[in-house]
């Protein structure tokens, strides 16, 4: 993978936290980045300094984007926005698409950072021990076999975990807050048949995954905050199980610092906790034919033909008709999103 093309995206309204994020990541481990700034026109200086290709979006240049369908599928005034960027990413001829928060920075190296999530996409041996970094007995000592690598992986945080605002406030509570997160070393494979927490504070993905990496609206003019990424996972998760693709989670790890209050998060998640527990049974039913492998924009194009009909026959999973009818309208926005692909030519 030495000649991939490697395209981050990071989404900000922080001025002061973008030039903090730019000076972090110097030297650049990217081949370009993109900034999506959450906010009318662009305003945020960007100094170059010692960075790539630096390419800067707000709200203006998504409307004025002819190959958006509508720019209401995209969030406005939640880190959601970063999906116009995924976008951009693969337009721009992105191999791989890395995805990080402006208040997230390099624990080590930021060359080894691009590394270490190339190699969770790389190929990987279908022996391994029974306990990590313990060459267990009855592991074979020549061939270990291959799979092939993760479509997408999900990097860890040092400093301040991805806790929800009850978490963070009951740690405050106890004190615990106050003791920096360390994750275990290591990168693995999901098991496909769970689901899991996707945080895209730090992720990585191939390209052809795309369509599936759509961002449910959140912030303005939407019931619901700070779950887009979570919600994403899902879809991601339920569709790759069908695809027989791998996901990844683990290194490479970065030092997040938090850069939101826990009071306001509380405000902002309040409604998408209670949501957050029929979203993935909604999900978890869309149909997909056991005999179609497909391809990832197939399957999101069937999440989106699910989610139009979520208030006709969603009842029996979920009473909460404040989701029922959000589920119906983002089934619209999805396909939306889906038909920009389409239009690109991708199948």
């Amino acid at each position: 993978m030495t000649t991939t093309k490697v395209v981050t995206v990071v989404a900000s309204n922080r001025e002061d936290g973008l030039q903090k994020f730019l000076r972090g990541w110097i030297p650049a481990p990217w081949d370009e980045l993109i900034v999506v700034e959450d906010g009318p026109q662009r305003s945020m200086a960007i100094e170059d300094g010692r960075q790539r290709p630096i390419h800067h979006f707000s709200w203006a240049e998504i409307t004025e984007d002819p190959d958006v369908i509508d720019p209401a599928t995209f969030s406005r005034r939640d880190s959601a926005i970063k999906m116009y960027g995924f976008w951009a990413a693969v337009r721009a001829g992105a191999d791989v698409v890395i995805a990080l928060d402006d208040d997230c920075f390099p624990s080590g190296l930021p060359e080894s950072f691009i590394a270490a999530h190339l190699a969770s996409l790389s190929q990987r041996t279908r022996w391994v021990p029974s306990i990590d970094e313990s060459p267990t007995r009855g592991l074979p000592y020549f061939d270990h076999g291959t799979l092939p690598g993760a479509v997408a992986n999900m990097g860890l945080w040092q400093g301040v975990a991805d806790y929800d605002a009850p978490q963070t406030l009951a740690l405050h509570r106890s004190g615990n807050l106050r003791h920096s997160f360390n994750p275990p070393a290591g990168n693995r494979l999901m098991h496909p048949q769970q689901y899991w927490p996707f945080c895209a504070m730090n992720i990585a993905f191939r390209r052809e995954l795309a369509p599936l990496m759509y961002m449910p609206k959140m912030g303005e003019g939407s019931p619901y905050r700070r779950f887009d990424d979570i919600w994403c996972g899902v879809i991601l998760q339920r569709c790759c199980r069908h695809l027989d693709l791998l996901l990844a989670a683990g290194e490479p790890h970065i030092q997040h610092i938090r850069a939101s209050d826990a009071l306001i998060n509380l405000e902002k998640e309040a409604p998408g906790i209670r949501a957050n527990e029929d979203f993935w049974k909604v999900i978890e039913a869309t149909p997909l034919d056991p005999a179609k492998r497909a391809t990832p924009l197939t399957c999101a194009e069937a999440v989106a033909t699910h989610l139009t009909s979520a208030s006709r026959n969603e009842d029996r999973l979920t009473r909460n008709m404040t989701l029922l009818g959000y589920l119906a309208e983002e089934g619209t926005r999805m396909q939306n999103w889906c038909k920009m692909f389409r239009n690109a030519g991708w199948e």
